[in-house]
């Protein structure tokens, strides 16, 4: 090798890894700082007909019989204006169940933990007048015949003004500024299709009787 090619190729290994070093230096991405407007603010109750929790083949339903809705929910979002870094705290769930629950193997029994779960927004409002949010701090502990598990994290979801109501779901109309996951953890039996470490996903449309209104945007 003449002494110009070693030169050359040495001088490509220090670019090289300048480059690499460069890029771990580089700062991280800024937070995003919202400003978030609640107007007619207060208590609530939430119901929803329906609920799904799905984890690869597995799915857990609620479903409303009766008077009884599958799930409900009763906390307060406050009147008020919150300026912070994404996702922003605006409310809680101090109560939550879930009812007539069923799995691949029969009943399903939900113990809700740790309550009250926090209410966070995590997007600017859209022109639809839709804001994306998520439910934290979320613990059930479910269990049915030869198999139980937790569930802890954060279910990603969206508000809509105009027709008051929280969608929960991981189809989000808004690009959301952070990550929310649901994990399994503690399972017992379960014949390996429910998994530690899985991120199951919960679906379910809840009707808001507090017609409270979101406004959002980046400050």
């Amino acid at each position: 090798m003449t002494l110009i090619k070693r030169a050359s190729n040495l001088l490509f290994i220090a670019a090289t890894a300048g480059a690499v070093i460069g890029l771990s230096a580089a700062p991280a991405m800024a937070a995003t700082t919202l400003k978030v407007k609640v107007s007619n603010g207060g208590t609530y109750t939430a119901t929803t007909a329906k609920t799904v929790l799905k984890d690869g083949t597995v799915s857990v339903t609620c479903s409303t019989v009766g008077s009884t809705p599958a799930s409900k929910a009763t906390g307060s979002v406050p009147t008020g204006t919150h300026t912070g870094t994404s996702p922003v705290t605006v409310g809680t769930a101090k109560t939550l169940n879930f009812k007539n629950c069923v799995g691949p193997l029969g009943a399903v029994t939900t113990t809700i933990k740790a309550l009250p779960y926090s209410i966070k927004v995590d997007s600017t409002t859209n022109g639809s007048g839709q804001t994306d949010g998520m439910i934290t701090g979320v613990n059930v502990h479910v269990s049915m015949t030869g198999c139980a598990f937790d569930v802890k994290g954060s279910a990603p979801g969206f508000y809509t003004n105009g027709t008051h109501k929280l969608t929960v779901t991981k189809k989000l109309p808004i690009t959301p500024l952070n990550t929310a996951k649901l994990t399994v953890s503690n399972v017992a039996g379960c014949a390996g299709v429910v998994n530690n470490g899985d991120h199951p996903t919960f679906t379910a449309t809840y009707t808001v009787s507090r017609h409270f209104t979101i406004k959002s945007t980046k400050v």
